[in-house]
C-alpha cells in the first residue's frame, strides 16, 4: 500500500482500484495495494481544539477501510481530542477484504466502522454485514444535500426507512482530454475516430468499463442480459483498438496525458485535471458526453462485529459536519454530501461538480450497481471478469 502517503497521494501515483470489487480494479471504491492489505495503525489526537460534537469519552474505534477514509484532517483530529477517541485503523488493499475480514474472524477483531461502495449494498445485506443505524445519534443527517438524503437505489436507506449507510464522498466519471490537442468531445463514440488511433488511454478497470459501456449502449451493468454481453465486448474491442495498451491506473493515464502520449481517456475523471495541473499541465479537461456516464459513492456503515457502536455513530455524525465534509472532499479529491460544505470548498474542489444542479448531473451519470454474483438471466461479475481478461489479452 502507500505507507506514509495519503490516499490522495496514492491516487495520483497509482490510481483507484476496485469497483465495489471478488473482484478487480475499479474506480468505484478507492484505492489500495495488496502488499499491505490488513496493515494497522492507531491514531489519537493529543492536543486540544474545537470541532467536537460534545459528549463523553468515546474510547477505541476499530476502523476497517481504505487508507485516507479515516480522514486525517484538522477538524477530525480536533474531534478525536475532544472526545478522547483512539482510531485503530486496519487498511484494506481490495474492497473484498472487508467482507472477508468481517465474515472470517471479524467478530474477534471487533471492527466498529467500515465503508462500502454503493454497489455492494445488496451483497452486504445478503451477508448480514450491515446493521441499522440509530439516526437519532446522527443529527447532522439533517444537513445532507437532497440527493444524498434520499432513498436513491436503496443504497443507504431501505424501503422500510431503515438506514444502513451514510454517504460521505462521491464522484463522477467523464471523458478526460487535452484541450490543447483536441476540442471537447461531445460523444464517447468520438474516441473511435481513426484520427485518434493510438492516442486514447484506457484504464484496467473492468467494473468501471462495464458500467460505462452499458450506459453508452442503453443497458444496465447490474442487469445485463447474457445475450447482450457480446454488444458490450464488441464496443470495448473497438475502444481497446484505439489504445497502445491498457493503463494499470488513473494515475498512469494522467501521466500519459501530461506527456502527450495520449490526448483523451476512456474513461476519465475530473480529479485527473487536478493531478495534471500539479504536474504543470493545465490543459487537461473532463466533460460529460451526450450518452452520459456513471457516478460512485462511498458510505460509512457499522458492521455486525461492532463493539463500540456509539463511537462509530459519533464518527459518522462528525463526517457530516460541514467543515469536516469539506476538508474530506479536498483531501480525497471528491464531492461533498453536505449542503453547507459546498461554500467551504476551495475553488478547485468546488469546481469538480455542479452543485447548483447536482440532480441533473446524477441523472445523466447515475450511481451504478454491481453485476450479480449468480444469475441464470444476467451476466455475473465473474463472467464479466473473464470477458475483460480476454479483451486485455488481445490488446
Amino acid at each position: 500500500m502507500w505507507r506514509g502517503q495519503t490516499r490522495r497521494d496514492f491516487v495520483r501515483r497509482a490510481g483507484l482500484t476496485v469497483m465495489g470489487v471478488g473482484l478487480a480494479p475499479s474506480l468505484f471504491a478507492a484505492c489500495g495495494d495488496d502488499d499491505t492489505a490488513g496493515s494497522s495503525t492507531a491514531t489519537t489526537a493529543t492536543t486540544g481544539g474545537g470541532g467536537g460534537s460534545g459528549g463523553g469519552a468515546l474510547g477505541d474505534l476499530n476502523f476497517l477501510s481504505w487508507e485516507g477514509y479515516d480522514l486525517p484532517v484538522a477538524s477530525v483530529e480536533a474531534f478525536k481530542s475532544d472526545r478522547s477517541l483512539t482510531v485503530n485503523a486496519t487498511y484494506i488493499g481490495n474492497h473484498d477484504d472487508i467482507q472477508a475480514k468481517i465474515k472470517a474472524g471479524g467478530a474477534a477483531a471487533g471492527y466498529d466502522l467500515i465503508t462500502y461502495y454503493q454497489g455492494y449494498k445488496k451483497l452486504y445485506t445478503e451477508l448480514e454485514i450491515l446493521t441499522k443505524l440509530d439516526e437519532s445519534k446522527i443529527p447532522n443527517l439533517a444537513g445532507l444535500l437532497p440527493f444524498w438524503a434520499s432513498k436513491e437505489g436503496g443504497f443507504w436507506v431501505d424501503e422500510d426507512g431503515s438506514r444502513t449507510g451514510v454517504p460521505f464522498t462521491w464522484g463522477s466519471i467523464g471523458l478526460t482530454y487535452n484541450s490543447e490537442e483536441v476540442d471537447e468531445l461531445p460523444s464517447w463514440y468520438d474516441l473511435l475516430d481513426p484520427k485518434l488511433t493510438g492516442k486514447v488511454a484506457m484504464v484496467d478497470d473492468p467494473a468501471g468499463n462495464l458500467a460505462l459501456t452499458a450506459k453508452i449502449l442503453g443497458l444496465q451493468s447490474s442487469a445485463l442480459p447474457k445475450d447482450k454481453l457480446g454488444d458490450v465486448v464488441g464496443f470495448l474491442e473497438q475502444m481497446v483498438a484505439q489504445t497502445n495498451g491498457i493503463a494499470p491506473s488513473f494515475g498512469d493515464m494522467t501521466t500519459q496525458l501530461v506527456s502527450g502520449e495520449v490526448i483523451a481517456a476512456f474513461h476519465g475523471w475530473s480529479a485527473m485535471n487536478n493531478f495534471a495541473a500539479e504536474q504543470g499541465v493545465t490543459t487537461i479537461k473532463t466533460n460529460l458526453p451526450n450518452e452520459g456516464s456513471h457516478s460512485f459513492c462511498d458510505a460509512y456503515a457499522i458492521p455486525s462485529t461492532a463493539k463500540n457502536p456509539d463511537a462509530a455513530l459519533a464518527w459518522i455524525n462528525q463526517s457530516l459536519d460541514p467543515v469536516t465534509n469539506a476538508e474530506a472532499a479536498t483531501y480525497l479529491v471528491g464531492g461533498v454530501t453536505v449542503a453547507a460544505a459546498v461554500d467551504m470548498l476551495d475553488d478547485v474542489t468546488r469546481g469538480l461538480y455542479p452543485y447548483d444542479d447536482l440532480e441533473a448531473l446524477l441523472e445523466k451519470a447515475p450511481l451504478a450497481g454491481l453485476p450479480p454474483v449468480e444469475s441464470d438471466e444476467f451476466v455475473t461479475f465473474s463472467e464479466w471478469q473473464d470477458a475483460w481478461q480476454q479483451l486485455k489479452a488481445g490488446s
